[in-house]
């Protein structure tokens, strides 16, 4: 392959890790409650419904997402990192400083898409929750 088909793949491929993030933490529950509320007429078939399917449609679709990242990182040009020896949560702060460990180890481009997804996923169901959604208290009796 040549340098321009190599990059348009790796920006494809970066493009679709991102764009499977926002999907997994959006629009796998989006979708599965829409799924969920068009093929059952109970809510507790809805509710088991959701509780099963949504779960897995997650694992299938992380599973992607990370199937996708091994073959971006494999054929992105630049230097092969190794890896840590060790996880990111299992180093002390005092082991090193923290320029030298980023210059080492630079996260991947999943683990920040994942992240910044994550974090969107919840700022919008707290700005749905508080500002959006219309909450209807039962009369007293």
């Amino acid at each position: 392959m040549n340098a321009i088909a190599i990059r348009i793949a790796s920006a494809a491929l970066a493009l679709a890790i991102v764009l499977g993030s926002l999907f997994l933490w959006i629009g796998v529950p989006v979708l599965g409650m829409w799924v969920a509320g068009q093929v059952t007429t109970s809510s507790v078939g809805f509710l088991f419904a959701n509780l099963a399917g949504v779960p897995l449609t997650m694992i299938a679709t992380g599973f992607v997402i990370y199937r996708l990242n091994a073959i971006y990182e494999g054929i992105r040009p630049g230097e092969r990192r190794t890896p840590s020896p060790r996880s990111a949560w299992n180093i002390s702060l005092s082991e090193e400083r923290a320029g030298d460990r980023r210059a080492r180890a630079p996260r991947p481009l999943v683990d920040v898409a994942m992240t910044a997804s994550a974090v969107t996923a919840l700022v919008l169901l707290l700005v749905w929750f508080f500002f959006i959604a219309e909450m209807q208290l039962a009369p007293m009796a």
